[in-house]
């Protein structure tokens, strides 16, 4: 894996970072190259990992030899996961809990999604298809099936993209394709900063039966550069009480808008 930083002495916040990224990478702890790339002793990276471990962010077996995240990286490196983090947790595991036994599910990257998937139920013989690095690996940790698409990992949240991960992507057809979005709108659809998410999320949509979009009402009405679905694509926007209103009027009909509850809760209702 090809880490690249300023060189200059990283803090240990951020040492930390560049770990949990080789780890959704690798799915494996090598000390003295993580070492070598972070320009600190053997001993400063196994103090960070230690600390990582303790603090439930990975686990390890067999001294390191297999790796793997224990919360998605999305959660604890990209900036944009801290907002309204109270809402997507409920919108992720209201979608989480309405999954039926069984299903194949795409599941797209960001920190809605990441919440999604910290909710799956192991014991549902699920099968998950992500081109999110971090979504995969902690998948994996909870035993969940899962398959990683491949592809050139070339955005900030580690995705997989590029024609590998499209050829992979049309190789299934799905029950569900379970996406966020940074904009959702009556005038463009569901569009992404990134042109290559855009572009998975597209073609997940495309090879699936059914798309819930998992959003929080700051979706609602905005606008990004590239646009990546239609709103008649979309079967279920899932989103919180106070963002109903402001994706009804959005959509104007096109597709259902679900309130995920204020709390959590244990009940699972069928799955529109």
């Amino acid at each position: 894996m090809d880490l690249q930083f300023e060189r200059r002495k990283l803090l240990a916040s951020e040492r930390k970072q560049k770990i949990l990224e080789w780890v959704a990478s690798e799915e494996a702890i090598d000390f003295a190259s993580l070492a070598r790339l972070l320009d600190v002793s053997v001993m400063t990276v196994r103090r960070d990992v230690r600390h990582l471990v303790e603090q439930g962010y990975m686990t390890l077996t067999r001294g390191g030899a297999t790796a793997h995240l224990s919360r998605s990286l999305d959660i604890l490196v990209n900036p944009r996961a801290f907002d309204s983090s109270v809402a997507k947790a409920r919108i992720g595991e209201f979608a989480a809990r309405n999954m039926t036994p069984g299903d194949v599910i795409f599941v797209g990257t960001g920190s809605t999604t990441a919440q999604f998937i910290q909710y799956l139920n192991p014991d549902q013989n699920l099968t998950v298809i992500t081109p999110s690095l971090p979504h995969a690996s902690f998948l994996a940790s909870r035993g969940v099936r899962v398959i990683s698409t491949g592809g050139l990992v070339a955005t900030e949240d580690l995705a997989q993209s590029g024609s590998i991960a499209a050829w992979s992507i049309s190789r299934y057809n799905a029950n569900l394709a379970v996406i966020g979005a940074q904009g959702i709108s009556k005038k463009s659809g569901l569009s992404e900063v990134n042109f290559e998410i855009a572009e998975l999320n597209r073609l997940m949509v495309e090879h699936a039966d059914k798309t819930w979009v998992l959003a929080d009402l700051s979706k609602a009405g905005a606008q990004s550069p590239y646009h990546a679905v239609d709103l008649e694509e979309v079967n279920t926007i899932v989103t919180t009480h106070d963002g109903v209103d402001l994706f009804e009027f959005e959509v104007e009909g096109a597709c259902d808008v679900l309130s995920a509850p204020l709390s959590s809760f244990t009940f699972q209702t069928e799955a529109k």
